[in-house]
């Protein structure tokens, strides 16, 4: 609320931003496209974070932006509680893939997260 909104991803350098990590520690860049030019940002905030979930809490909170799935925060920003920002540079999620080598003999509980990931999909 007391810097300006970001237009570019250049922008981003005046706010705080939540570093995402993987699980293993490694950190990843928020990426940006538009019109043929391609941004990788790094941030540098003072917090980094492994859960999309927390990220969206710190964001609700105030604490610093946070680069998440849109479909994570879409009551969020239809509520008002969250603003997106440079929505023009983001394009459209991808959907995830499942690949596993043969559908004989899965466990029960490999059968369960791919039943879970076809409803979610629907």
């Amino acid at each position: 609320e007391r810097r300006p909104k970001p237009i570019t991803p250049h922008d981003l350098k005046r706010h705080l931003c939540i570093q995402n990590m993987f699980p293993s520690g490694a950190r990843y860049a928020w990426e940006f496209q538009k019109d043929g030019q391609s941004v990788s940002f790094h941030p540098t905030g003072p917090l980094s974070l492994d859960d999309h979930e927390l990220m969206v809490e710190a964001a609700l909170s105030g604490v610093a932006l946070a680069y998440v799935w849109e479909n994570r925060v879409q009551k969020q920003i239809a509520g008002g509680e969250l603003v997106q920002v440079l929505d023009d540079w983001c394009q459209p999620e991808e959907p995830l893939y499942l690949y596993y080598p043969s559908r004989r003999h899965l466990s029960a509980g490999f059968r369960t997260l791919i039943n879970a990931m076809k409803a979610q999909a629907r």
